[in-house]
């Protein structure tokens, strides 16, 4: 199976998606205080990529947790089902050796999309650093886009979810602006 296929699945979805939108959102929360800037605005190669780790490890410790759990949660009704009055022999078993492989994969999915999710529109600033401005405009045009995608996925109106996550990454932005976490 290529690497191609594999991000394609329909149970990859939820982590390509989130893991797209978590890293943009981490990047506006990050650095719009610093891309509003009159004098020292925009980023430099070594804080988009410190950016981008910092968004792809909070990631993949968030999924591995909740891919771990949600699995572990399955594995518990199986047990009911089968009236097996021992808990926890299915996870001490092939299985769960196997959900932790999943959850594993899973969130490392995830994070390689946060970290690209938040490496590529702070590298089109450090490509066109007159404009730093233009990395918070592809951020909230990227995000309506996806939401557009995702919501053609499940036949929810277009309009409505690229506005919602379009107006999230605004709220972002202006959040990030008045935190300026990353001060020059």
């Amino acid at each position: 199976m290529s690497v191609f296929s594999f991000v394609r699945r329909s149970e990859n979805r939820l982590d390509v998606v989130a893991g797209l939108i978590d890293g943009i959102l981490n990047a506006l929360a990050l650095t719009s205080g610093r891309l509003v800037q009159v004098d020292g605005g925009g980023v430099s190669l070594g804080l988009a990529i410190r950016v981008s780790i910092a968004a792809g490890l909070t990631t993949i410790f968030v999924f591995f947790v909740a891919h771990y759990a949600e699995l572990r949660i399955q594995l518990i009704r199986h047990e009911r089902e089968l009236n097996m009055t021992e808990h926890g022999r299915l996870a001490a078993s092939r299985l769960g050796r196997q959900i932790l492989r999943e959850s594993a994969l899973k969130a490392l999915l995830a994070t390689c999309f946060s970290f690209a999710g938040a490496l590529f529109p702070l590298l089109v600033c450090v490509a066109l650093p007159s404009f730093p401005w233009i990395s918070l405009a592809i951020s909230i045009a990227t995000l309506a886009a996806l939401g557009a995608l995702l919501a053609k996925t499940f036949y929810g109106s277009p309009l409505t979810w690229s506005l919602a996550l379009g107006l999230g990454g605004i709220a972002l932005t202006i959040i990030g602006i008045k935190l300026n976490l990353v001060a020059s």
